[in-house]
């Protein structure tokens, strides 16, 4: 076989996502979070869009996985080419050793804790999920925890139960765990003198709270004071409870119903009530489609809660 042809079946796509997870220790939930949030490695696909991998792509998730398990975090490493990881892995050397969820210095690997609580909500395991978010919290940095495995969770989960993979039971239970752990956590908080208040709510309609309690901790890591005022709220009562405690904002998490008029007429509304001067932060899975009204008010839009701080600390 000559150079060439033989270059061409190293990156040919032969492999299927299940050989790839049982060859590299990684999960086929793993393996998508990669591809789809760090572009780790982009597989081909066939006519009916199953995943084909090519030897490269197998060799080079081989040494992601090895080196995430030695304490490399996921999204430094996912876009180095092969050379460099095989430096990398060289550096590292008995770290490979480590076994998936731990690194050397203790630390426990946000991805493994990730694959942890999706597996605890798949079997309806209450107690699984509130040990994997305990143990998050001992282990992983605030930021971490909120970027690496409360926010792609509640992605993932949000994609199984939209296509149907999770029941509302499913999202139910997580809901109700997740929401507890987080107002626990943003009780915890220390609120310095003098600090800033931002108002936090979901508006009328708006069930879904959690990305609202993501940007209240983010808010609070930020030096801000937070009012959190739950979700389904009238703008009415988003506006009272600002202007009351003289919130220097207000933040808004919309997710679900998408392009709802009602909603249109409580963001409106909202502006009408706090004026023009108090500045209205809107983020959330549902915030895009209600882009021209929320340009009409003149709202601040962010595309998720780690672009919080800087926007924050702008106001």
């Amino acid at each position: 076989m000559n150079a060439s042809s033989s270059d061409e079946k190293y990156t040919e796509g032969r492999h299927s996502i299940a050989v790839v997870s049982r060859r590299t220790g990684i999960s086929q939930l793993v393996l998508r979070a990669w591809e789809r949030r760090y572009g780790a490695v982009e597989p081909s696909r066939t006519d009916t869009a199953r995943r084909l991998y090519s030897d490269r792509d197998l060799e080079k998730l081989s040494l992601l996985h090895m080196l995430t398990k030695a304490g490399h975090r996921i999204g430094d490493i996912a876009k180095l080419s092969l050379e460099d990881l095989h430096q990398l892995a060289t550096e590292c050397g008995a770290r490979a050793l480590v076994s998936a969820s731990e690194s050397l210095d203790g630390s426990v690997d946000a991805a493994a804790l990730l694959e942890e609580a999706i597996g605890a909500v798949t079997y309806l395991d209450d107690r699984g999920l509130e040990s994997v978010l305990d143990k998050a919290l001992l282990h992983l940095s605030k930021p971490v925890l909120r970027r690496e495995l409360l926010a792609p969770l509640l992605h993932e989960l949000g994609n199984q139960w939209g296509d149907g993979r999770l029941r509302i039971a499913h999202e139910h239970m997580a809901t109700a765990i997740v929401s507890a752990f987080l107002s626990s956590m943003n009780s915890r908080y220390q609120v310095l003198p003098g600090a800033p208040l931002v108002a936090v709510a979901t508006p009328s309609g708006h069930l879904h709270e959690l990305g609202a309690l993501l940007a209240a901790s983010h808010a609070h890591e930020s030096g801000w004071d937070v009012l959190y005022l739950g979700p389904n709220l009238p703008a009415e009562e988003i506006a009272v409870a600002a202007r009351t405690r003289g919130a220097r904002a207000v933040m808004l998490s919309i997710v679900f119903p998408f392009s709802d008029s009602g909603v249109m007429d409580q963001l409106r509304e909202l502006r009408k009530l706090v004026g023009r001067d108090l500045p209205i932060v809107v983020g959330g899975h549902g915030a895009p489609s209600y882009g021209p009204v929320l340009a009409e008010i003149g709202a601040l839009v962010v595309d998720d809660t780690e672009e919080l701080g800087g926007l924050l600390a702008s106001i």
